[in-house]
């Protein structure tokens, strides 16, 4: 009876051991698309910014309408960088994956210059809703501000 307890345990110790590199890979994702958002907003790269949202991604910012679709998404980063966002970063504090949907809480800060040169740190959260693309990536769907 203590053999058969021991090889059940054997058998399901590789379920759990896949699942948490799973999770682990699923969590290095998320964290590797926070830094492509944050690295390429903040070399002004919008064209290569939208790719990381699917093509009809919705977007809420903070007092702003709500955005449907890449080109809004782009027009909006692009007057946020115009109006002195130059610095941005973004950690991840929670992570839920259901199938090949993903949702994300997050932390941003920002660095805006106005117009006489006087650095403002803004700073707030994002929820994110990620669907997984058919090559495995994830991609922004849904992302709210405040």
């Amino acid at each position: 009876m203590k053999n058969i307890k021991y090889m059940i345990l054997l058998s399901i110790l590789p379920l759990n051991s896949s699942y948490a590199a799973t999770k682990t890979l699923e969590i290095a994702d998320m964290e590797m698309l926070d830094s492509l958002w944050a690295t390429n907003f903040d070399n002004g790269n919008t064209t290569d910014l939208v790719t990381l949202y699917t093509k009809d991604a919705m977007v809420f910012p903070p007092s702003s309408e709500i955005l449907e679709g890449r080109l809004a998404i782009t027009d909006y980063l692009d007057s946020l960088r115009d109006a002195g966002f130059n610095e941005y970063s973004i950690s991840n504090v929670d992570m839920q994956v259901k199938g090949k949907t993903a949702y994300s809480t997050e932390l941003w800060e920002a660095i805006r210059i106005d117009a006489d040169g006087n650095e403002i740190k803004l700073d707030g959260n994002i929820t994110n809703v990620l669907e997984r693309q058919n090559d495995g990536s994830w991609k922004i769907k849904l992302q709210s501000w405040n």
